[in-house]
């Protein structure tokens, strides 16, 4: 791509994606400390934070915060490990990874809802042992969803956790050439789950610590899947804080910012606290690891490990078909196992409304993530030229620009600790409850996992073949378009995809900027989880889970069929000019 001041380029998006998250931040902690001229406080105060810890649910929610935000990041890796150690380099774990797509793709709150339907007193768990087996001829009066210890919202944030870790995983198996290592290992004669311990996971670590962090950011700041599922007396406190920002009495934000505040300290001494951890372990561990021994005792909790995510992985899967079952069923009494009666109806009766909130879906999510690609193309090619002005081998690692450390922020920042902060700045701007509003707070979003999907394949691409294109013919754009982006097609599909799905996810940015003018089908359906209209909740929950799968499926059926069928179109024109001639 033929660009010119490609520093320049580099400075200014960066500069346009960290300038509206300092604004963002900057917007949050003044009214911490009671300084927010809009409601004629020009002084700072230490009041809201008096305020804040003379507040007894503060520590409630911080508490549950707490224990769901560190117990379901540290089960999640338990398990993905546990699989990874278990399958990798087995004939039945490569379709067992093409199943991780599904889950990766669906929304958070799809997730929730499904899990609703599965592990309610009345879900089809219960449904499937009753009476036979339970006796319950009426729902029982258990706490098996929103529960006040938070094991339901634990158990919704492994599910949705678990596989990306995975999938993180399975990308770095090449960097630290796992399959060697298992075959000298196995050949010395250590089982399989010994030399995982001992060997590959320590190395695997240092490259999926970041992904680490952004689960347990994610897991500590949630607040679709802590709605839906999460306990409501009190409730987590991302939740809680999202409440008082919301409240009518306007004094309530300077409480809610300080506590935005404390959260975000909390993440990082949770992040701390975790590395620390993770230093102790490997020392204590060190003379373990040396020993010799060929067999252990700790294999059997990768064993273990291994059965529980299995589990796990197979609950998702139950509660995302249960999404299409509630959203056709006519009549399904308890304890039906399944539908006496099945309908279209409830689709037909919410077309009005499913018509209008996929229309916003879809015209926000595809906006927010073609404009990610075109960005992200724009910084990977200066980010090529920068490394070929500094005598760097094009298909060698480049190295990092200012734009490349701060893609990170949007993602590992809590959006409750900026976005409110931001939405003064909409309303000084008068964007607020506009979709263009909408769309670059989904941006912020969909950029980072656009451009880090993209990284790798463009940087490693081989130019040899664009050179050899513009001295055939002297048409750089042309060249660049019909040669390298066709020949990047696989990756540009799949970032596309990856996207598309973190746009549709998207819950306090689309409230947020939109002041509820613009619904889309995350926020009607958590908005409507807590209604009981099963049936309503059913068929949002199932669109908002089959865009983005039907988008990871083109991803992976277009770019392979996507040449021939091209070829073939042309020969068809050319036939059909010379039969017009």
């Amino acid at each position: 791509m033929p660009l010119k001041h490609t520093t320049l380029i580099t400075w200014l998006m960066a500069l346009l994606l960290i300038l509206p998250i300092a604004v963002g931040l900057i917007g949050t902690l003044l009214p911490a400390f009671q300084y927010f001229p809009p409601l004629g406080e020009h002084r700072m105060a230490f009041t809201p934070w008096q305020n804040l810890f003379a507040q007894g649910e503060f520590y409630a929610s911080l508490k549950l915060t707490l224990i769901t935000g560190i117990v379901a990041p540290v089960i999640a890796l338990w398990l993905a490990l546990s699989l990874l150690a278990w399958g990798y380099e087995r004939a039945f774990f490569k379709k067992f990874e093409a199943l991780l797509s599904p889950l990766l793709a669906i929304p958070h709150a799809a997730i929730a809802i499904g899990l609703l339907f599965l592990l309610s007193p009345s879900g089809w768990l219960v449904r499937l042992f009753s009476p036979w087996l339970t006796g319950f001829d009426r729902p029982p009066n258990w706490i098996s969803v929103q529960d006040p210890y938070g094991l339901s919202l634990i158990f919704a944030l492994v599910i949705k956790e678990m596989p990306y870790l995975l999938f993180v995983m399975l990308a770095t198996m090449k960097s630290i050439q796992a399959r060697e290592s298992l075959q000298v290992c196995q050949s010395l004669g250590y089982s399989r789950y010994t030399a995982w311990r001992k060997v590959l996971i320590p190395q695997l670590y240092p490259l999926i610590r970041l992904p680490i962090f952004i689960v347990i950011t994610f897991s500590l700041t949630v607040v679709d899947l802590a709605l839906v599922i999460g306990p409501n007396t009190p409730s987590t406190l991302a939740v809680t804080l999202f409440r008082w920002f919301n409240d009518p009495d306007l004094s309530m934000r300077f409480m809610a910012s300080a506590g935005a505040v404390f959260l975000m300290l909390s993440i990082a001494l949770v992040l701390g606290g975790w590395e620390m951890a993770h230093y102790l372990l490997s020392k204590i561990t060190r003379t373990e690891r040396s020993n010799g021994k060929r067999h252990g005792l700790t294999d059997a909790v990768l064993a273990v490990g291994r059965i529980l995510g299995l589990v796990t992985l197979l609950s998702g899967f139950v509660a995302l078909l249960l999404l299409p079952v509630w959203s056709l069923a006519k009549r399904w009494r308890f304890p039906d196992a399944l539908p006496s009666q099945w309908t279209f109806d409830n689709l037909e009766r919410a077309a009005p409304l499913l018509i209008t909130l996929t229309s916003n879906t879809l015209i926000i999510a595809l906006s927010a993530t073609l404009i990610a690609c075109l960005v992200s193309l724009l910084m990977l090619e200066t980010k090529r030229l920068i490394a070929k002005g500094t005598n760097q081998r094009n298909n060698t690692r480049a190295q990092h620009h200012a734009f490349d450390w701060l893609i990170y922020v949007p993602i590992l920042l809590p959006q409750i600790g900026f976005l409110f902060g931001l939405h003064v700045l909409l309303i000084y701007l008068d964007l607020n409850g506009a979709l263009s509003a909408i769309i670059a707070l989904h941006l912020m979003y969909v950029l980072p996992y656009v451009y880090l999907t993209l990284k790798g394949p463009y940087l490693a691409y081989e130019e040899e073949y664009l050179r050899q294109a513009n001295r055939l013919n002297h048409k750089p754009w042309r060249n660049y378009v019909l040669i390298k982006l066709a020949m990047l097609k696989p990756a540009i599909f799949t970032a596309f995809a990856i996207g598309f799905s973190v746009s549709i996810a998207q819950y306090l940015p689309t409230l947020i900027a939109g002041e509820g003018r613009y619904s889309t089908l995350t926020t009607e359906a958590v908005t409507q989880a807590a209604s009981g209209d099963r049936k309503q909740v059913g068929s949002m929950a199932l669109l908002q889970a089959a865009f983005p799968i039907l988008v990871f499926w083109l991803a992976l059926t277009l770019p392979p069929r996507w040449t021939k069928w091209r070829l073939a179109m042309k020969m068809t024109l050319k036939r059909k000019t010379k039969c017009s001639a």
